[in-house]
């Protein structure tokens, strides 16, 4: 069995002037808010979809505006009402960071592209 240069259970130790970007952790918050509310989209749109059409025969289903009603109202309406959901979501939860590492480096010509 080869070691490698890092077992699995070991964790590569940091120097000590070694400082973390609070941008990490900012990105790290915002990606677990993404995830939830990409996870509830999905069980919402799936869930209503399963109920309307799921386990039904082709006679069984019933029509809104010429679309099957399960994929009116899990694909269209459900798709519509949650796609607002993300401008609450970007406008209480999401912090607008800086991507240059120093944030007067833009203001000094040191950042972004060559000129």
């Amino acid at each position: 069995m080869s070691t490698g240069s890092m077992g699995t259970r070991e964790r590569r130790r940091l120097p000590d002037d070694f400082e973390e970007d609070p941008r990490y952790r900012v990105s790290v918050k915002e990606a677990w808010i993404v995830l939830a509310y990409w996870l509830v989209f999905t069980v919402v749109v799936t869930g209503v979809a399963w109920v309307l059409g799921g386990n039904r025969s082709a006679d069984e289903i019933t029509f809104v505006l010429g679309f099957p009603a399960w994929f009116f109202w899990s694909g269209i309406v459900a798709s519509l009402a949650l796609s607002i959901v993300p401008i609450f979501l970007v406008r209480s939860f999401f912090t607008e960071v800086p991507l240059a590492e120093d944030p007067g480096a833009e203001a000094h010509g040191r950042g972004g592209a060559e000129s």
